[in-house]
């Protein structure tokens, strides 16, 4: 009977862990899916707005050391993914596994993906509203992307 008991409340623990695991914003850094152009652009200052097909985009170049560029992307004036290249000096300095090892710490083990091009590795993190992608070329530092998107 002991062993039963102990066993429902290893599962019940294990469930519980699974269910407060890392929970993904609905968004990027504070803006929530459906920021506007305006709200973006006044968190993030300093960009360039642009129009790309039916997508209005809104650029940030060398917005920190770390980042090279961080792109929003809109539709209807809404916010509906991001875009941020890092900078290769800062990836060579850093190295992927130490990017990597942040990306895992802040949204845990992910799922590595390696269907898409056979020189990139991207692993995934999603739940019901967003998907994060954080894709790297191993021997291409200037190649290192995350990649926020509204599903």
């Amino acid at each position: 009977m002991k062993k039963y008991i102990s066993l429902v409340f290893l599962l019940t623990f294990l469930l519980a862990a699974t269910a407060f695991a890392a929970q993904l914003f609905a968004g990027y850094g504070k803006q929530p899916w459906g920021a506007s152009v305006k709200s973006v652009s006044k968190a993030y200052p300093k960009g360039t707005l642009a129009k790309l097909g039916a997508q209005d985009t809104y650029k940030q170049l060398k917005p920190s050391r770390e980042i090279k560029q961080r792109t929003f992307a809109f539709a209807a004036n809404r916010l509906v993914a991001v875009s941020v290249t890092m900078d290769p000096a800062y990836v060579k300095k850093n190295g992927i596994e130490k990017l990597l090892a942040k990306q895992k710490k802040q949204y845990g083990d992910g799922v590595i993906d390696r269907s898409g091009a056979p020189h990139m590795v991207k692993y995934l993190w999603q739940d019901q509203s967003t998907r994060i992608t954080f894709a790297y070329a191993p021997k291409r530092p200037e190649m290192t992307v995350l990649m926020y998107e509204k599903k």
